[in-house]
């Protein structure tokens, strides 16, 4: 369907094809499409970093050469090969670098973790004190139970699965330790029920933000929320993960833009959703007298990424 769409686009449109974008992840159906059709047209294909995309049709949007970006979802193909989505990008002109990201975490099971959340928080607290304890006894939320459970654990403690810096799956393991979702059953399911869970809430962490070099570090994070869980409003610590996340990208991206003289700071990506998050970024960043871009003409999750890969391909010709 997609390619018969895109063939009668082309043909409605009387468009002469100079070049083909698609997404930098080698086993997409839509990259094996672009391959082909630019052999077919004898053009070339430009293949663009899913999150580079998010930042840069924040540029196509606001016409602007330079901006630092943070870029959250829940995947994207990073230009080393590991699983992306929790970035901060300084992108200028076609190119971009990655100034940090959040602290990686280990997806047990790999693509399963997107599905069940508990797998993401047995890759980020498998060593802390009674977690196995309390991960066995939540066993009956997985399909295999407490077989699946143990198996988990035991592999988590090899350490050989993919790693992710992705803000969603962080997002989703916080949801499971509260209790929220413990199976995706949806796009976003839940971080959008974290969202929900946050509503009305406030600030209960005396957390302070953690910068180690590049990276954003958020295992502390996970862990205070796994010990106050009996202790605090599932109310409060959802919407105190949401403000520490929103507050360490925000700084860690101002302090980047301030470093490099860039005026304009951008948030895009599925994340972006997030209304806490969003807004609380977009104060620390006003406050700095930074320039805060939100995609308002396109979508912020990958409903518009074609266009930031068009801005990118449109400037490699």
């Amino acid at each position: 369907f997609l390619e018969e769409a895109i063939r009668n686009l082309i043909k409605l449109t009387k468009s002469e094809i100079d070049v083909i974008a698609c997404d930098l992840h080698p086993t997409f159906n839509t990259t094996r499409f672009a391959l082909r059709l630019s052999e077919e047209m004898n053009v070339p294909v430009f293949k663009i970093q899913h999150h580079h995309a998010h930042i840069a049709k924040l540029m196509a949007e606001y016409d602007v050469d330079e901006i630092v970006g943070i870029a959250c979802d829940g995947f994207g193909y990073g230009i080393d090969g590991s699983a992306w989505g929790g970035e901060i990008l300084y992108c200028f002109g076609k190119e971009f670098k990655r100034l940090g990201y959040l602290e990686r975490h280990l997806m047990i099971g790999g693509d399963l973790a997107t599905k069940y959340p508990l797998r993401m928080v047995a890759g980020i607290l498998k060593d802390e004190e009674n977690f196995e304890e309390w991960f066995l006894s939540k066993a009956d939320y997985l399909p295999h139970g407490k077989i699946e459970a143990e198996i988990i654990l035991k592999e988590a403690r090899r350490k050989h699965f993919p790693e992710t810096s992705s803000c969603g799956r962080l997002l989703d393991a916080v949801s499971a330790i509260l209790g929220l979702c413990y199976e995706r059953t949806y796009e976003g399911e839940p971080a959008m029920k974290l969202e929900a869970a946050a509503e009305g809430g406030k600030n209960v962490l005396n957390l302070p933000l953690n910068f180690k070099g590049n990276i954003i570090e958020t295992k502390n994070l996970v862990r205070e929320v796994f010990h106050l869980f009996n202790k605090e409003n599932i109310k409060n610590l959802a919407y105190s993960t949401q403000e520490y996340i929103a507050k360490s990208l925000a700084e860690f991206a101002a302090f980047e833009a301030e470093n490099l003289n860039v005026k304009f700071i951008g948030f895009s990506g599925g994340v972006a959703a997030n209304e806490h998050i969003t807004q609380t970024i977009r104060k620390i960043v006003e406050s700095k007298g930074l320039k805060f871009l939100y995609p308002r003409k396109v979508p912020c999750g990958d409903g518009g990424i074609s266009l930031g890969q068009a801005y990118i391909a449109s400037q490699m010709l």
